[in-house]
């Protein structure tokens, strides 16, 4: 589904709904008083905002104390961001919830227009918007690569087009989908995607919402490797569901050699040559044109390791998309 107008303005709601916002954090103090300050300036005023810390070691404390009443939040060890969500979304009230991560931030009036649709489309469970790529500095670096909703496409491309930062969702989800699985540290949005659209409505909204923040000590930059054998794992459990409608299990083998390619991929640009290249293979008889093409570079360059990948790293700073 997919809203028709970007300028579009929508009626204010008649009975305007609460809106729970949780940022899990650990050891983000250098970015989450802008975080903080995105929630709080939005211009929607029913807005309760939690957040979950994992005792943070850095300022992060001595941040959140300087908002005093504005928010609420909390700080004790957990099991990392997964819980930390899961623990917040317990604890809120909102009729309408999501989670903004401690790096990233909503743009100016992401919450009224996300209120405003969700009133418009009483159908509608869960909707997203478009999104940039901001740096450490919080210069723009790209937009991020959305489209309209088609759950078929999310699942045969295994290309995740949904931004997290600026999804919401009903309460009635987590009520019928249940909370984020917490077994996973690196593909726990992407999972819940999956789980949410099996059952219910999700719609995009384009119109830009919030900024994903890309930095040296952010996991999908620091840790990209481990984001190939949680996908995986995240797929062969999908496809194993008894209660799979007929559509999705007849992409099976199309989605599994996606999966393997996105998996070889993020490998080889996570400094895991070896493990892409197994990917690779898995992926290769049943891709074709530019995945194809792409997964012969990688196979090639990562019969070389380390020096493989250095060298695609640099033909990528000389000549972007390249690979």
């Amino acid at each position: 589904m997919r809203a028709s107008d970007t300028k579009m303005r929508f009626a204010p709601m008649p009975d305007a709904p609460l809106v729970s916002v949780v940022t899990p954090s650990f050891n983000q103090g250098g970015f989450i008083a802008q975080t903080i300050a995105s929630v709080l300036d939005q211009d929607y005023p029913h807005i309760e905002y939690l957040i979950v810390d994992g005792g943070s070691t850095d300022a992060t404390r001595d941040v959140l104390r300087r908002f005093g009443g504005r928010l609420r939040w909390i700080s004790e060890p957990d099991r990392g961001q997964t819980d930390a969500i899961n623990k917040g979304w317990r604890q809120v009230r909102g009729q309408i919830v999501a989670w903004l991560n401690a790096d990233d931030l909503y743009l100016p009036h992401a919450v009224a227009q996300v209120v405003a649709f969700f009133q418009a489309h009483p159908e509608v469970d869960a909707v997203y918007g478009d999104c940039d790529y901001i740096d450490a500095h919080g210069q723009f670096i790209q937009r991020y690569s959305t489209r309209p909703y088609d759950y078929l496409e999310l699942v045969r491309t295994a290309i995740d087009f949904i931004p997290q930062p600026t999804t919401f969702l009903r309460r009635r989800v987590l009520e019928a989908v249940g909370p984020l699985d917490d077994t996973l540290h690196h593909v726990l949005d992407f999972e819940y995607w999956l789980r949410l659209g099996l059952r219910h409505t999700v719609a995009y909204l384009p119109v830009r919402l919030a900024a994903f923040r890309l930095h040296s000590t952010a996991k999908s930059v620091r840790s990209e490797a481990g984001f190939g054998p949680e996908l995986i794992q995240v797929y062969r459990r999908l496809f194993a569901r008894p209660d799979l409608p007929p559509a999705v299990r007849s992409i099976e083998a199309e989605a599994m050699a996606s999966v393997h390619y996105m998996a070889a991929v993020r490998c080889f640009w996570g400094g895991s040559p070896r493990e892409a290249r197994q990917y690779a293979r898995v992926a290769w008889s049943a891709v074709s044109g530019r995945r194809r093409r792409k997964l012969a570079l990688l196979i090639g360059l990562g019969t070389l390791g380390q020096v493989g990948v250095a060298a695609a790293r640099a033909v990528e700073r000389i000549f972007p998309r390249t690979l």
